[in-house]
């Protein structure tokens, strides 16, 4: 059985991208892992350090997630050649390097990953979750673009 990791921006845009995957063939077969990891930030603040979100926030913030989730999983749910579904929601200081983990350390086959499209002054500056991916995961990288 094939492990497929979606990685969910929990943005309307990246959700329905995802939900259209329904009656894709890349999930004969699969345990499909829909995941979202939160960044922790580090704020410095009269030189005291403020960490945002809490740890006290984490299971209020995990169980809006995983309800904002459970549209795309009941989506994929028609595709009856999905053997099961696992939602998981992380929260790390490096999503970036918390997915890789995660992808390794269930041997993932394939993940796959929604853009935002930016482009010009609006991705010049910011680090793809997507270029990462394609440079460090440990598997196949499906990447899916915005509709124009």
């Amino acid at each position: 059985m094939k492990n497929i990791v979606l990685c969910a921006s929990l943005n309307d845009e990246s959700l329905e991208l995802l939900k259209e995957l329904k009656d894709s063939s890349l999930f004969d077969d699969s345990t499909v892992h829909l995941i979202h990891c939160f960044e922790v930030q580090l704020y410095t603040a009269d030189f005291a350090p403020y960490i945002y979100p809490t740890e006290d926030k984490y299971p209020e913030i995990e169980e809006a997630s995983k309800t904002i989730l459970q549209g795309v999983e009941t989506k994929l749910k028609e595709n009856p050649k999905i053997k099961s579904f696992e939602t998981r929601v992380f929260f790390s200081q490096s999503p970036k390097q918390k997915i890789k983990e995660y992808l390794e350390s269930i041997n993932a086959d394939l993940v796959v990953v929604a853009t935002r499209g930016k482009h010009g002054i609006d991705g010049l500056f910011s680090s793809s979750f997507a270029e990462f991916l394609v440079k460090f995961s440990p598997c196949d990288v499906h990447i899916l673009r915005p509709k124009k």
